[in-house]
């Protein structure tokens, strides 16, 4: 079972297509080590093992094998899948059962993939880590009393942990990438609008998107292909000679974010790195994190807080504390608040566009620090994220694609991450750069000591 937990989504998927393994037995596996680690890590709202088993053995029967042909795969519970309670891991949606499958999983399972059940999230995407929800919130594997990092962050633990080589999160203001980094594992947001949002409890109307997260950047290439109908495999192992890197320090060791030791040594280790690799390194000026982070922080809470403030006038109690004191701060906002920060938007898009006409990809940490205890991250009295500017928010404004890619572990042990980004359009350079990168950096296949 413990090899079969750590199996990739592209060999696993060779090895069902071969026949040299079958979905049954890869699922099964699977399953009875969710079960098992599920009271230590919550990383599950629903498993649904009669019908994850029910299309592996479909699988083995043969027929049109799909680029996903087998390979198990857990969505965030904000995605609807048809017959199949998706709750946002809130008590507003306990007993909302889709009628029809969200766009992406319709992808997924015309590429084959078995959908193994719904990972635990931060309520609705923004309310968490809490304890006053129906469910528990999913805790870290390298350390379960620290969080794994959100909104996707049950997704996260789950990769991160051998429960399932694939995942399906969604990020509106670094959802994905904060959890990948927290954890450990490589994920990636996309362009936006590259991957439909149908079928998505919404949080935003302009800032999010699902995308994909895998222990591996093979493998979130592979998961990418299948939902977006790109082509980036084909251009894995193309290297990094001559491609031009700008360093964004100031998202990382500048005036208004200043990482811990540990990130920043981290970070200009992957670019001593990346220079070695053939790449050309040099600064970038970005705009200023401060406006980057205020403008997409206006957007985000006004979309947010139109999304339920039908429901936070008729009953705020429903919603959990944290989720409700953070969907309110919208309420403050005016009409010519947003306006202001769309119109700012178009500008600092722009400003971050022409950086490429110098450099192909941009690097920066990813976070600041490895993974903070919950005794530490959860306060319903405070609000820890507009302490300093997100070094993600930026590139959901900006709606360049973003991965974050595991680069190094802090005295803790506690994983620390790069983030990357890339033209808008352009996920096959960005994943090319990442997997050459990750060869070199010597994590890949470092496991959580508690859940080997």
């Amino acid at each position: 079972m413990t090899d079969l937990a750590w199996l990739g989504a592209a060999e696993g998927a060779r090895r069902v297509a071969t026949g040299t393994l079958t979905a049954e037995r890869w699922t099964e596996a699977l399953l009875a080590r969710c079960a098992l680690l599920q009271v230590e890590l919550a990383a599950w709202i629903t498993l649904d093992a009669d019908g994850a088993l029910a299309t592996a053995r479909t699988a083995d029967r043969g027929g049109a094998q799909g680029p996903l042909h087998g390979v198990p795969i857990g969505l965030k519970d904000c995605i609807d899948t048809a017959g199949q309670r998706t709750t946002g891991h809130s008590r507003l949606h306990l007993d909302r059962v889709p009628a029809r499958d969200a766009a992406i999983v319709t992808r997924l399972r015309v590429a084959g993939a078995v959908i193994l059940g719904k990972h635990a999230m931060y309520e609705l995407s923004y309310g968490g880590p809490s304890f006053d929800l129906p469910f528990p919130p999913a805790r870290n594997p390298w350390d379960p009393a620290r969080i794994p990092g959100g909104s996707s962050s049950g997704s996260a633990s789950a990769v991160a942990s051998g429960q399932g080589p694939l995942a399906i999160g969604t990020d509106a203001g670094g959802s994905i990438r904060q959890p990948a980094a927290y954890c450990g594992v490589v994920g990636l947001k996309p362009t936006l609008g590259l991957v439909s949002r149908a079928g998505v409890l919404p949080m935003t109307f302009t800032m999010g998107e699902p995308g994909p997260m895998a222990r591996t950047v093979e493998d979130c290439a592979l998961l990418l292909d299948a939902i977006a109908g790109t082509r980036t495999l084909p251009m894995l192992g193309s290297g990094l000679a001559g491609t031009r890197i700008g360093v964004l320090r100031s998202f990382f060791d500048g005036p208004a974010v200043r990482a811990s030791d540990a990130v920043i040594a981290t970070v200009e280790h992957a670019l001593r790195l990346l220079a070695a690799l053939g790449a050309q390194v040099a600064e970038a000026r970005p705009p200023a994190p401060h406006d980057l982070d205020a403008c997409g922080r206006i957007i985000l809470l006004a979309e947010a807080f139109a999304n339920h403030e039908a429901q936070l006038r008729t009953d705020p109690t429903v919603y959990g504390t944290l989720a409700r004191h953070r969907f309110a701060l919208g309420a403050f906002l005016s009409a010519a608040d947003l306006l202001q920060a769309q119109r700012r938007r178009m500008r600092l898009a722009a400003e971050m566009d022409a950086l490429f006409d110098d450099h192909d990809l941009l690097v920066c940490a990813a976070e600041v620090s490895g993974a903070p205890r919950f005794d530490d991250a959860v306060s319903a009295e405070s609000f820890p994220f507009v302490a300093q500017p997100s070094l993600r928010i930026p590139f959901n404004l900006t709606g360049h694609p973003a991965l974050s890619l595991p680069a190094g572990f802090d005295a803790s042990g506690m994983p620390l991450a790069l983030q990357m980004v890339a033209r808008r359009g352009d996920e096959a350079r960005l994943l090319a750069a990442a997997q050459a990168l990750e060869a070199r950096l010597g994590v890949r296949d470092a496991r959580p000591p508690r859940f080997p």
